[in-house]
């Protein structure tokens, strides 16, 4: 009877890890933390997914559409990951009532790396990508960090 009852254990345990890797969620990606007043006003704090970022209760679909070496000129070594949104733009409510960038909607975000544990995310309107911090269409700029 203990091998049973060890055995049912045993069992009840690999279901359990076998249960929690199939509910995994955002957990599994890094929460980054508002730090600028307008992240902290706007958006709170953001997951940053394969396919979407997301800010308070908004997803915003995303596909990766390159890199930019020198997106800042204080940028440093790591390059910025421009994303294209998805087909529609978009302008979600977020925090306070409030949208990444005012009634326009969005089409890009650009994650720019700032070392040793911040990133800043600007985010532009225009339907040309953007190259670098002085394209036309920035509409907000966000600055994150992970503690």
């Amino acid at each position: 009877m203990p091998r049973i009852a060890a055995l049912i254990s045993l069992i009840a345990a690999a279901l359990g890890c076998i249960a929690t890797a199939a509910l995994a969620d955002d957990d599994d990606y890094p929460t980054w933390q508002p730090s600028s007043d307008a992240a902290v006003a706007i958006t709170g704090p953001v997951i940053l997914f394969p396919d979407r970022f997301n800010a308070g209760q908004a997803n915003f679909p995303w596909q990766e559409d390159g890199v930019a070496p020198q997106f800042k000129p204080d940028q440093g070594p790591i390059p910025a990951r421009i994303f294209k949104l998805a087909a529609t733009p978009a302008a979600p409510v977020l925090l306070n009532g409030a949208r990444l960038c005012g009634d326009t909607a969005v089409k890009w975000i650009v994650m720019v790396p700032a070392p040793p544990n911040g990133l800043e995310i600007d985010a532009y309107g225009s339907d040309d990508k953007p190259a670098s911090i002085s394209s036309p269409g920035r509409c907000g700029t966000f600055d994150y960090r992970r503690w």
